[in-house]
């Protein structure tokens, strides 16, 4: 997805800035029980929602993001934007947030069955917009 492209990174005042925005996604939207945002190279950065252990969220996130990339590429179908899974008792939407420094941030959102999968990707669109607005724009 970002080879040999430099890792966007968040300090810990950023990341202290970034968990309101995503913790109102939590709260805004109905089933959404943890969102995750993470490096590229699979490192959590900021997590709100108290399901999941973020760390181990971000790598798999980083880890299927690259490879449905993969698929996107084998494909010819353009850079990934996003992904979304769906299981017995829930959902996970995961998105490439494309920021100035090259490779992408990732944003992962874990949902129950209670969520509308078109609302959660609608507003984790919008919390991808105020992260990135946050960390100074792509």
């Amino acid at each position: 997805m970002a080879d040999g492209e430099p890792m966007p990174r968040v300090d810990a005042l950023q990341a202290q800035r970034l968990r309101p925005a995503m913790q109102r996604f939590v709260d805004r939207v109905e089933g959404v029980r943890t969102v995750v945002l993470a490096s590229v190279d699979g490192f959590a950065l900021v997590q709100a929602g108290a399901h999941g252990n973020g760390e181990r969220l971000a790598a798999m996130t980083s880890a299927m993001l690259g490879l449905a990339g993969a698929v996107g590429r084998e494909l010819a179908l353009g850079e990934l934007q996003t992904l979304m899974l769906e299981a017995d008792e829930g959902k996970v939407l995961m998105l490439a947030l494309p920021t100035a420094a090259g490779a992408p941030l990732l944003l992962m959102a874990g949902c129950d069955q209670r969520s509308v999968i078109g609302q959660v990707l609608w507003s984790a669109r919008e919390c991808g917009q105020a992260i990135l607005a946050e960390l100074g724009g792509p």
